[in-house]
């Protein structure tokens, strides 16, 4: 059974860009996303782009959360979902920021997104998942294999880790996304994981929980992670980065893949 596990927020730092790098190397992702307002996002471009000819599908990771410069359009995310659910937001900003993320992408990769996430799952909030896909309508994304994101749980969600907080997700705008995505006939992956609390402290805790996943996944189910070399400076989850990477990178993961019969490439 063929799913994706990917890793978040690539180029947020460059701990995080080699660990991510690393572990397609060793056959453990196959997707990563990417902070293109980020630091470190330009400072592995010539190797994601190689990585990417061996497979590696590499994607956007749009954001409004994580504040990078002062011109760009930011705000926490607590203050987001509450405008967004009241459907305030400056939706020409909101457009404004997808296609200047786009076109910062394109630039820097010369390959348009393989799919679109978002940052702290922003993209399928109100205002903002319509934007999305009314500027990837515009841009005419052809590529028949593109896709983005959804959150939407597996059919088997009964002993999901942090079921409320996956719940949530799909409450603030999962469900209807979803829909729309269908009705856009945008490709999404069919069932969502990985998310927890970032409150595993070692590997075997962490293992634990993607094992979990591991055995609720179907055929082209999303897993996503955060992994990093070690920790870095004003990171909330720095120290869980490195759990993650040790896990990830280690031969329990391997053994766990094939025990759920689980391949990524």
């Amino acid at each position: 059974m063929k799913i994706s596990i990917c890793a978040d927020d690539i180029g947020q730092d460059i701990e995080i860009t080699d660990a991510s790098l690393n572990l397609f190397d060793q056959q453990r992702l196959n997707k990563i996303s990417i902070l293109i307002q980020g630091p470190a996002a330009r400072q592995r471009v010539h190797e994601i782009s190689l990585a990417r000819e061996k497979g590696l599908q590499v994607g956007l990771h749009f954001n409004l959360t994580l504040r990078f410069n002062d011109t760009d359009f930011c705000m926490p995310l607590n203050q987001l979902i509450i405008l967004s659910q009241l459907r305030l937001l400056p939706s020409i900003k909101i457009n404004q920021q997808i296609e200047k993320q786009l076109k910062l992408f394109e630039d820097t990769f010369q390959f348009k997104p393989d799919f679109i996430d978002g940052h702290q799952h922003v993209h399928q909030f109100p205002q903002i998942r319509e934007e999305l896909i009314r500027v990837i309508k515009e841009l005419n994304f052809n590529d028949p294999n593109f896709w983005i994101r959804s959150t939407i749980l597996p059919t088997n969600k009964k002993d999901i880790p942090e079921k409320f907080k996956c719940n949530l997700l799909n409450i603030l705008g999962g469900y209807q996304f979803i829909q729309m995505l269908n009705n856009a006939n945008i490709q999404f992956n069919k069932g969502f994981l990985g998310v927890y609390n970032f409150n595993a402290p070692n590997t075997s805790s962490y293992r634990l929980l993607m094992q979990k996943w591991l055995s609720l996944a179907e055929p082209n189910a999303l897993i996503m992670c955060h992994p990093a070399l070690s920790a870095f400076e004003n990171d909330a989850i720095g120290i869980q980065r490195k759990v993650e990477y040790e896990y990830l990178s280690s031969m329990q993961f391997a053994e766990d893949l094939e025990q759920f019969n689980c391949k990524l490439f």
